[in-house]
C-alpha cells in the first residue's frame, strides 16, 4: 500500500510539474521581454545620462543585469555597428586627449551592448519596449503642459534641454501614426487620434523643429513602407500648403525667426565641416567638438560680441561623429542605421512602429543635439537591436567567450569611469582659489594630464604660477600657451597683455591687445589699454582714436538686461583710468 502510495505521489508531482514547467518559462520569458524597456525607463531617469555619475550607474546596473542574468550575451551579430565601434577606438588612439576620449569612447560601448542585449531579447521584448516608449512620450507631453501653465520654463523631463524629451514624443507621434494606419476598429483608431492630438499639442508648445522633422519624415516613410505613395505625395503636400498659408507671424515663430539665434546652427555645422577638413580620416577624437569649435569657431554678432557662444555637439549627430572619429566613422553610422531600418525583417504592426521610432530618432538627431544626452541613444540603439531582433546572423561567439567579454567590459568602462571620476575632482580642486597653491598645482597636472586641450585649467595655470613664484614672464608664456586652446576668445588675449605689461613688455602687450581689438571691436578694456600705451609712447592721435571708439560704444548704450557674462566682461570699463586718459587727451 505504501508503495502505492508513493508511486501516485510521483505521478502526481510529475503532472503538476510538467503542467508547471511551460508556466514558469512562460513568466521567465515574460520577464525577460520587459528588462529592455525597464532599462530605458532608467536611461530616463532625472538628469538625461548627461554625466558621468549617472553613465556610471546605468553602466554599473547594466553589466551586473548581463553577468548573472544574461547566459548567451555576446556581440556577435552587431555587423556594421561593430565597424563603427572599431573606428572609435582608432579615433581614440588618435585623439590628442586619449585619456578623455576613451571615457566617451566607453559610453560607446556600452550603447553597443545594449544594442546586442535587445537584439538577444528578441521579437518578444518589442511591445514592452513600444510600449515604454509611449509611457515615457505621455509623461513627457504632461510634464510639458505643467511647465508651461506654472510659468517654470519649458525644460521636458528628462535632463534641462526640452529637446531631449521632444526625441520621445516625436517618436511616439509616429508610432502611433502608424497604430493608426494599422488599426481596424474605431475605438482604436480613437485613442490613437486623441494621442496623436496630444503629443502633437505637446511638441507644438516647445516649437521643436527637429521634433517635427523628425515625426513628419518618420511618418512619410511608413505611408512609403505600406506602399501608399498617393497618401505620402498628400501628406507632403498638406505639410507644404499649411506652411505656405501660414500667416507671417506665425512662420517667424514656427521656424524662430525672432530668435537671431535660431539660425546660428547653420554656422555651427559650418564649423563642423571645416573640423572634419582638417582631420577627416580620425577626426578630432570622440567627445571633443568642443575643441574642434573653439578652432573654427564663426563669428556671430549679437548686438556687442561675436565671439561670445560655444556649443559642446555639433547639433548633427552625423556631423559631431565626422568631426570627433573622421568621416569613415559617419558614413558608417549612417549606413548602419539605413541597413537596420530599411532591411529589418518583419512587416507587423510591432516591427512597423519601431522603423518609423528609427527613422524619428536619426532625422531628429541630423539636426539637433539630442544624442548630448544617453536617454535618447539609449532608445536609440535599443530600438536599432529589436529590429535586428528577427534577422538570422550566421556568425555566433561561442559560450566560452562570455565571462572574458563581460569581464573586457567591465574593465574598460570601470577604467574609464574612474578615470573621469578621478578628473573631474582634480579640475574642480584645480580651479578652487580656496586650495593651497601647492595643492592646486598638483590637482592641476593631474586634470591637464587626462584633458591637456581644457581652455579653463591653462587659464587657471597663469594666476596658479604667480602665485608659487611670482615670475611675469614665466606667468605671460603660460598666458599665451592657453590662447592657443581658444584662439577666437579675446580674453585669453587681455589677460597675457596685462602679464606683459606687468613685465615691462609693452610691444608684446600692444601686439596681444591689438589682436583682441579685432576679435571683439567693443572691448572696452583692451582700447583702454591701447590708448594708454599709445600715451606712454607719445601717439596721442592713436590714443584718441581708441577712446574715441570706447565712446561710440557707450553712446550706442547697448543692451544688457539679456547680455551673457562674456558679453558683460567686454563692457567692463574702469572708470577712474577711463577718465585719467581723457583728460590727458584734452
Amino acid at each position: 500500500m505504501g508503495a502505492l502510495k508513493t508511486s501516485f505521489n510521483l505521478k502526481i508531482a510529475a503532472m503538476f510539474g510538467s503542467m508547471a514547467e511551460p508556466l514558469s518559462r512562460k513568466n521567465g520569458a515574460g520577464y525577460a521581454a520587459a528588462i529592455p524597456a525597464l532599462f530605458l525607463c532608467l536611461a530616463a531617469a532625472p538628469g538625461g545620462m548627461r554625466s558621468a555619475a549617472s553613465w556610471g550607474v546605468f553602466s554599473a546596473v547594466f553589466l551586473i543585469y548581463l553577468a548573472f542574468f544574461e547566459k548567451d550575451f555576446s556581440l556577435s551579430g552587431l555587423g556594421p555597428w561593430a565597424l563603427l565601434g572599431a573606428w572609435l577606438l582608432a579615433g581614440t588612439a588618435f585623439s590628442a586627449e586619449p585619456l578623455n576620449s576613451f571615457w566617451y569612447f566607453s559610453r560607446y560601448l556600452i550603447l553597443l551592448a545594449f544594442l546586442s542585449f535587445t537584439r538577444k531579447a528578441g521579437e518578444a521584448a518589442r511591445t514592452p519596449w513600444i510600449g515604454a516608449v509611449f509611457l515615457l512620450a505621455g509623461a513627457a507631453c504632461l510634464t510639458v503642459f505643467w511647465q508651461a501653465l506654472t510659468g517654470r520654463g519649458v525644460s521636458g523631463m528628462i535632463g534641462p534641454n526640452v529637446n531631449y524629451s521632444t526625441a520621445f514624443m516625436a517618436a511616439a507621434f509616429a508610432g502611433l501614426a502608424a497604430l493608426l494606419f494599422q488599426a481596424e476598429k474605431s475605438g482604436a483608431r480613437i485613442a490613437c487620434a486623441l494621442g496623436l492630438a496630444l503629443l502633437g499639442a505637446a511638441i507644438a508648445v516647445v516649437n521643436s523643429r527637429g521634433a517635427v522633422l523628425g515625426a513628419l519624415a518618420a511618418v512619410f516613410f511608413m505611408f512609403c513602407l505600406k506602399g501608399s505613395f498617393r497618401a505620402a505625395v498628400y501628406f507632403v503636400i498638406a505639410a507644404l500648403v499649411i506652411v505656405v498659408c501660414l500667416p507671417a507671424g506665425e512662420f517667424n515663430w514656427l521656424l524662430k525667426l525672432y530668435d537671431p539665434r535660431s539660425l546660428g546652427r547653420f554656422g555651427i555645422w559650418g564649423s563642423a565641416f571645416d573640423a572634419m577638413a582638417a582631420r577627416p580620416v580620425f577626426g578630432w577624437g570622440p567627445g571633443l567638438f568642443e575643441r574642434a569649435f573653439e578652432m573654427f569657431k564663426f563669428p556671430f554678432h549679437d548686438g556687442i560680441s561675436y565671439y561670445g557662444h560655444f556649443t559642446l555637439h555639433a547639433h548633427s549627430e552625423p556631423l559631431n561623429l565626422a568631426a570627433e572619429a573622421g568621416i569613415p566613422a559617419m558614413l558608417v553610422f549612417v549606413w548602419a542605421w539605413a541597413r537596420g531600418t530599411f532591411r529589418a525583417p518583419g512587416k507587423d504592426t510591432g516591427s512597423l512602429i519601431l522603423k518609423v521610432f528609427a527613422v524619428s530618432l536619426f532625422a531628429q538627431s541630423s539636426v539637433d543635439i539630442i544624442f548630448y544626452s544617453g536617454t535618447p541613444q539609449i532608445l536609440f540603439f535599443g530600438t536599432m537591436g529589436l529590429l535586428a531582433a528577427g534577422e538570422r546572423h550566421p556568425v555566433e561567439a561561442p559560450r566560452v567567450t562570455r565571462p572574458w567579454l563581460l569581464i573586457a567590459l567591465s574593465l574598460c568602462c570601470g577604467a574609464a569611469f574612474l578615470s573621469r571620476f578621478s578628473f573631474e575632482r582634480a579640475r574642480v580642486c584645480a580651479l578652487d582659489p580656496s586650495v593651497s597653491p601647492a595643492l592646486r598645482s598638483g590637482c592641476l597636472k593631474k586634470a591637464l594630464a587626462f584633458a591637456p586641450g581644457d581652455a579653463g585649467l591653462a587659464g587657471a595655470a597663469v594666476p596658479l604660477s604667480l602665485a608659487l613664484d611670482g615670475n611675469y614672464v614665466r606667468a605671460a608664456a603660460l598666458a599665451e600657451n592657453a590662447i592657443l586652446r581658444t584662439p577666437k576668445s579675446p580674453l585669453p588675449y587681455f589677460d597675457a597683455a596685462n602679464l606683459y605689461l606687468a613685465g615691462g613688455d609693452s610691444a608684446s602687450a600692444e601686439r596681444l591687445l591689438r589682436k583682441a581689438a579685432a576679435l571683439e571691436p567693443d572691448f572696452l578694456r583692451a582700447r583702454l589699454a591701447l590708448a594708454e600705451i599709445s600715451l606712454s609712447l607719445g601717439e596721442r592721435g592713436a590714443a584718441a582714436r581708441e577712446i574715441a571708439g570706447i565712446e561710440a560704444v557707450l553712446n550706442r548704450k547697448p543692451d544688457l538686461s539679456r547680455a551673457s557674462a562674456y558679453d558683460r566682461a567686454l563692457l567692463s570699463l574702469p572708470g577712474a583710468e577711463y577718465d585719467k586718459i581723457r583728460k590727458k587727451l584734452r
